[in-house]
């Protein structure tokens, strides 16, 4: 029982694909595909981060959103894509670090 295979991760487009296909006709007529493609975009991302939440910063002129399971894990994530975003546009890090502020 252990030693049995774990599943994979199944890309979006393969989940959409199927759960779309196993809708009934009279539903796929009444709903739009790229409608139904939003909300089950909304629903899979929540279902995927379950544990997590979802933070948004404000650092300087950039709005960094994060999925993390507290503030501090958050934080921490913000401040290494602030690094990221800075380092690929030829912006310098800030010596005092950056000064991140929640975005409620």
């Amino acid at each position: 029982m252990l030693d049995r295979p774990h599943p994979k991760r199944v890309t979006f487009e393969t989940a959409f694909n199927d759960w779309w296909r196993s809708q009934p006709g009279s539903s796929r007529d009444r709903v739009s595909p790229l409608v139904a493609r939003a909300c089950f975009r909304a629903g899979y991302t929540a279902g995927k981060t379950a544990t997590e939440r979802r933070f948004v910063f404000r650092a300087g002129r950039m709005r960094i959103t994060v999925w993390a399971t507290g503030i501090m894990e958050a934080k921490k994530k913000a401040e290494g894509e602030a690094d990221f975003r800075a380092a690929k546009n030829g912006w310098p890090i800030p010596k005092a670090g950056w000064q991140l502020q929640e975005v409620r």
